[in-house]
């Protein structure tokens, strides 16, 4: 009777054992969703990115209507400052009384000043970091290799880049146009950190690829063997940001 037992026990076992082996068989064999192999984590990530990228485009539509109002009030208080500078001269009102309207209109034009910088790099940081992403899924380009496409252009120079490297770029450019390069970006930025993108060792130029400074900065730096990603289009309804990106393609900031 025993040994009867054993033997069921045994054979139960091994049906046992074969079916776990079968199920780990098939397991390995199913393929796995590319949420499934990447887990959860990375579509979390994609969806903060996304989300970010959401607030930066609302915000950017705010702060242009927050710089449409200041420069509305700047346009006022300049008539303000002419009227009232006239009526001194009159002699209806006091020199204080001008140079009250004066101050108004200064602080007005700062204003006006602060928050063109900020739409502008705004604008800028959204459109390379949407047409970014899909210029780091073209394929590499060999060294010193150049690619242009409807959007955007990209040259990989020889040159071992780092922002040290930014005040030349600076000097040549204020020495060939007569003014200062046109720099919205030097390095990591809180537009970047918002947007969680890799911005720490390159430099954004508000210079459309297509102008007659924005080609001759593109020669230059290709003779230079400077690397840089030239963007030429705006993404719809959102940006409006063609600009010359010098430096390393960026990336999203690791978590």
């Amino acid at each position: 009777m025993f040994a009867e037992l054993g033997k069921l026990r045994s054979g139960y076992l091994a049906a046992v054992i074969l079916s776990l082996v079968a199920a780990g068989f098939l397991a390995w064999k199913t393929p796995r969703s590319s949420s499934q192999q990447f887990g959860p984590s990375v579509e979390t990530g994609r969806s903060a990115h996304s989300e970010s990228i959401g607030r930066m485009k609302d915000s950017l539509a705010n702060d242009r209507k927050l710089l449409a109002a200041y420069e509305q009030e700047q346009s006022e208080l300049r008539f303000e400052v002419i009227n009232r500078r006239r009526l001194y001269q009159e002699g209806r009102i006091s020199k204080d009384q001008v140079h009250e309207a004066e101050k108004s209109f200064i602080a007005a034009l700062k204003r006006v000043h602060e928050m063109r910088h900020t739409v502008l790099e705004t604008d800028i940081a959204i459109t390379e970091v949407v047409l970014g992403e899909k210029v780091a899924r073209l394929p590499v380009l060999p060294m010193n290799g150049y690619s242009e496409s409807s959007d955007s252009a990209r040259f990989n120079g020889g040159l071992q880049w780092s922002l040290k490297e930014a005040p030349r770029i600076e000097r040549y450019f204020s020495q060939t146009f007569g003014r200062r390069l046109p720099v919205t970006a030097m390095g990591q930025s809180q537009t970047h950190n918002r947007l969680r993108f890799d911005h720490r060792d390159a430099m954004d130029v508000a210079l459309h690829p297509d102008s007659f400074e924005g080609k001759a900065l593109i020669s230059y730096l290709r003779k230079a063997g400077i690397p840089f990603t030239a963007f030429h289009s705006a993404i719809a309804r959102t940006s409006t940001g063609p600009h010359i990106h010098i430096g390393r393609p960026s990336g999203r900031l690791a978590h």
